[in-house]
């Protein structure tokens, strides 16, 4: 059953459409009548230069306050940022037409009086004193900021498409990867222009998940941040990122109580990005053979370095890297100094995702700037988040539960974990095929709960 959409829901995504046309509309307006005031009132002894400097910067100034938009109307969108690319297209076509409107106002107060007391407010002059000397000067500035502000919005939607519509490779050398629409069972390809003396791959790389956002129940402001902090850094390098300086996080910690779906939440963030994928946890690496400990941990980062782009995901971290107290052996310490060392790389081409139950028992050094300084709890589910987690789990199943089903379902399952939940739509699944019904009831769901008493 495909997850309900609220009423709600819908009105807010029409909102954020006319929100974010707007603000895109608003700034293909204002931002070229900006440069005629400048130009305009300019001393009389430069108001030539002006004007020349002037034509380009029509060209190209509202491209660039538009890219500095997407900052604020890209998150509006959420997960969805090719529909704000759209919205960007639907800004720079209704745009350039309200600024041909201001632009030949002069034509509209003797020809078209109403038009002309709309457009009033937007006059910055006369603009120009002949018809032909505003056609000209149209033609000259117009047309050219359209097709950079179109190039610039096409650009982003016809990266989103490929990175969406490729297959991902994910032996070394691939560089497709994109955020979500990955193809399924996607198979590790090498590149043709590494050395033939590649590494053997050891560790269990697989391709990126088939495990998306929407696959994650709840967690809705955990996915926003997530969003802006790690997928925009690592999907959208533009002139913004790079002017500040922006670089995306090596290493992100998730903590919480064991079953609250740490695992799956990493799952999703390695299929939104499309990146191959590797999951093991801290007894992988450890080895209670003397310096072997240390060599896996090079060998796995060595082994990273064999992919344009990947995600590491380790579980139970803190058997990894606990604090290092006075007692602590000399072979542990050297295997946490050598893990911090990777992660303080510059510029890597790798993003470890940890996870623990026990964040306080980490090394201090593991959490400093630039390790795993981004840390974010994922805790049992409120009465939201569970109810989101038995939609998602029941979305592919046949099933009669209504809005209200869902509800009173959530609400019995208070004081569960993600992974407890799980559980009781897979037993409720076998109730009903035991019993070759048609689909699953909230009968079914009830007497799948731990304390049920079935009838």
């Amino acid at each position: 059953m495909p997850e309900t959409r609220t009423i709600g829901d819908g009105l807010r995504g029409i909102i954020v459409e006319l929100l974010s046309t707007s603000l895109f509309t608003a700034n293909y307006v204002l931002a070229p009548l900006g440069i005629v005031w400048v130009v305009i009132n300019t001393p009389s002894s430069v108001r030539g230069l002006a004007a020349l400097l002037g034509v380009p910067a029509i060209w190209m100034f509202p491209s660039f306050t538009a890219a500095l938009l997407t900052g604020a109307v890209y998150p509006m969108h959420g997960e969805n940022t090719k529909s704000a690319d759209i919205d960007w297209i639907f800004g720079i076509a209704i745009g350039s037409a309200v600024l041909t409107a201001v632009w030949f106002l002069p034509i509209w107060e003797s020809s078209w009086t109403s038009l002309a007391n709309t457009l009033a407010p937007l006059r910055v002059a006369s603009m120009f004193d002949s018809y032909w000397l505003m056609g000209l000067s149209w033609l000259a500035c117009i047309p050219l900021m359209i097709s950079t502000g179109l190039g610039t919005a096409t650009d982003n939607i016809e990266e989103k498409s490929s990175k969406s519509g490729q297959t991902q490779s994910t032996g070394p050398g691939s560089s497709t990867y994109g955020t979500g629409g990955q193809t399924k069972n996607r198979a590790p390809q090498y590149s043709d222009d590494l050395p033939k003396q590649r590494t053997v791959l050891e560790y269990g790389w697989e391709p990126a998940p088939d495990v998306e956002f929407s696959d994650v129940g709840g967690q809705d402001d955990l996915k926003k941040e997530i969003m802006r902090s790690i997928m925009r850094p690592l999907t959208r390098i533009d002139d913004a990122y790079e002017r500040f300086n922006v670089s995306p996080p090596n290493g992100i910690l998730l903590y919480g109580p064991p079953g609250t779906g740490k695992t799956l939440f990493a799952r999703a963030i390695a299929g939104e990005l499309g990146h191959p994928y590797l999951e093991l946890s801290a007894g992988d690496i450890k080895s209670r053979w003397i310096n072997e400990s240390t060599e896996q941990v090079n060998r796995l980062f060595d082994e990273a370095e064999q992919f344009d782009r990947c995600v590491i995901f380790i579980d139970e971290i803190d058997a990894l890297l606990a604090g290092r107290g006075k007692d602590l052996h000399r072979e542990h310490a050297q295997v946490v100094n050598e893990f911090l060392a990777h992660l303080d790389e510059e510029d890597p081409n790798f993003l470890v995702i940890a996870a623990t139950n026990r964040a306080d028992l980490l090394d201090e050094a593991a959490t400093r700037r630039g390790r795993f300084d981004q840390q974010y709890k994922i805790d049992r589910p409120d009465q939201d988040a569970r109810e989101a987690i038995f939609r998602v789990h029941l979305r592919d199943r046949p099933t009669s539960l209504d809005d209200g089903d869902y509800r009173q379902a959530a609400a019995q399952a208070d004081g569960l974990n993600s992974a407890d939940i799980i559980g009781i739509v897979d037993d409720a699944a076998m109730r009903a095929a035991e019993r070759d019904a048609s689909a699953i009831t909230l009968t079914d769901l009830h007497n799948s709960f731990p304390d049920a008493t079935t009838e």
